[in-house]
């Protein structure tokens, strides 16, 4: 399971790029079941950001193990949008039957 622990938006974002930001947004705080809808989320957010025309030849997506920003593309490059996650290690204090249904919710890939 993955964590998303830290979001960041830059003042100076423009406001078309506001559906990426809400997009990662909603996943500050959130768990994701694994690695592959990690892979999914980010190919989401490409696609996203790939639709907004004014958005084309001035940001990207990079991400690598641990992070997702959204950066300019010119000189000096900035991450406008950050949103950075680490691996779950444990989930403790949890009722044998709620920890049931928290695999059968990563399994399912985060549909119940």
């Amino acid at each position: 399971m993955i964590f998303f622990d830290y979001y960041f938006k830059a003042s100076s974002t423009p406001k078309y790029l506001a559906p990426v930001a809400v997009c990662m947004e909603r996943r500050y705080q959130a768990l994701m079941a694994d690695e592959s809808m990690l892979k999914t989320f980010i190919k989401e957010l490409k696609s996203e950001l790939d639709a907004i025309p004014k958005a084309k030849g001035r940001y990207k997506i990079e991400t690598d193990k641990g992070y997702i920003h959204i950066i300019t593309v010119h000189e000096f490059s900035e991450a406008v949008i950050r949103l950075q996650y680490k691996e779950v290690l444990s989930l403790e204090g949890f009722s044998e039957d709620l920890c049931e249904n928290l695999n059968e919710v990563a399994e399912k890939g985060g549909e119940k």
